[in-house]
């Protein structure tokens, strides 16, 4: 039975050890080796090699960043000898193409995260809705399938006002699209189909009822416990708001005592038992419903790392690399304190103009704001969006609430006069 914690972000933390982190299939712009290596961490990038790695796939910056690399060529046994060699000592997934590799890997090298046989379970939406179930726990209604008939079908049996078609596998790059029936499932279909078959896994889609419930995401982190069972720790819990066209508009750090914050990591560790999870990070998407109460969307067994880390340390005490890699050392007695009462950390999220770069020079306006604690890259002109599920960010924190959300307006009034949208041709 898992051990679940009430208090998020004032769990238990101990001291990571500096050691070696294998880093599976680290793709899709992965931050994670710069950020285990500020930890002390030795980062060895475990890749696919380009015989089993999809297009979409790409070698990303984050291989190229690792102290050292063991391409996986379709032999587990020489890949785990490698990487034994190598004295690796943690093993994560980089993006959520390395999720059932790095369960392998890490079953063979003893620090199981999961039974291999069901890796599945930590980034299907489908096969997690029917997990859920068959624990007891309430799920969206929905249907995973390949067929579009099958699909179609299920539609007309459980009628429904609004529906969401996505990926089966949860974190690649192809966005849900909200649908009003069959008609727009029939046309949304087959564009969907194509872009899933660019990434790593199935080809299977999911049809779910569409929430319009506010969204929650969770993060999460899980090690054995002295009776050998799994402990669950929801270290943070940050709520979305979306703006009336449904783009991401801002997500908040809910604090530990919100009923909330309370009612999702009370719920967590009965979803992350349902899923098998057994150690390291998990990332969830929740919904929160007020009749049925929370509804698992998506969980992705991969560390959260984002933008707002230092501002979340800040804040809380709480340091997400640190807390990933503890779940493989033995705990230290070190305990976390409660953080500032009332600090507040906004991940805002701005949308670039239809075909144009973000302007640097927003950037530049944007980091003298008082509580501006980061921006992302493309803001600095380093790195342009590419990516269309993707958005530029800026990270607010302060200790002043008013503070923050002046900060906010300063930025959304900046984004309507038009110092968004970049330079025009």
């Amino acid at each position: 039975m898992a051990i679940s914690s009430a208090a998020p972000v004032v769990a238990p933390r101990f001291e990571a050890a500096a050691g070696t982190v294998a880093i599976v299939a680290p793709y899709g712009g992965s931050a994670h080796p710069e950020t285990f290596a500020r930890q002390g961490w030795r980062t060895v990038a475990v890749e696919l090699d380009a015989r089993r790695r999809p297009s979409a796939l790409a070698p990303a910056r984050g291989a190229g960043a690792c102290a050292d690399s063991v391409q996986h060529c379709g032999s587990l046994r020489r890949t785990v000898k490698k990487l034994r060699g190598l004295g690796v000592s943690a093993v994560v997934a980089g993006s959520a193409a390395g999720i059932g590799l790095a369960e392998r890997i890490g079953w063979h090298l003893g620090l199981p995260q999961g039974d291999p046989e069901t890796s599945w379970l930590r980034y299907d939406r489908g096969e997690q809705a029917a997990a859920l179930v068959r624990a007891g726990l309430p799920a969206p209604r929905g249907i995973r399938s390949a067929h579009l008939a099958e699909v179609l079908a299920w539609a007309e049996t459980c009628p429904l006002p609004g529906y969401v078609l996505a990926p089966a596998a949860a974190g690649i790059p192809v966005e849900p699209v909200a649908c009003a029936g069959a008609r727009q499932i029939n046309t949304a279909w087959p564009a969907m189909k194509r872009a899933v078959a660019e990434h790593p896994g199935d080809a299977y889609l999911v049809l779910t009822e569409r929430l319009s419930t506010r969204q929650f995401v969770v993060n999460s982190v899980s090690r054995p416990g002295a009776d050998g069972q799994p402990e669950h720790v929801v270290t943070d819990v940050w709520a979305e708001t979306r703006s009336c066209d449904q783009s991401l508009d801002r997500t908040d750090l809910l604090h530990p005592h919100e009923p909330l914050t309370r009612a999702l990591s009370a719920y967590m560790p009965r979803v992350l038992d349902a899923l098998g999870v057994l150690r390291g990070p998990v990332t969830a998407r929740v919904a929160h419903d007020e009749g049925r109460g929370p509804l698992l969307v998506s969980a992705l067994a991969v560390p959260g790392i984002s933008l707002a880390d230092e501002a979340l340390r800040r804040a809380t005490g709480y340091d997400r690399v640190t807390g990933v890699l503890d779940t493989w050392l033995p705990p230290s007695s070190l305990q976390l304190g409660p953080g500032p009462a009332g600090h507040r950390v906004v991940r805002v999220h701005l949308h670039p103009s239809s075909g144009h770069a973000v302007d640097p020079c927003l950037g530049r306006i944007l980091r003298r704001l008082p509580t501006v604690a980061a921006v992302s890259a493309d803001l600095l002109g380093h790195a342009p969006v590419t990516d269309p599920a993707q958005y530029a960010e800026v990270v607010l924190s302060s200790s002043e609430p008013e503070a923050v959300e002046a900060d906010y307006r300063i930025i959304r009034a900046l984004e309507c006069e038009g110092g968004h949208g970049g330079e025009r041709p």
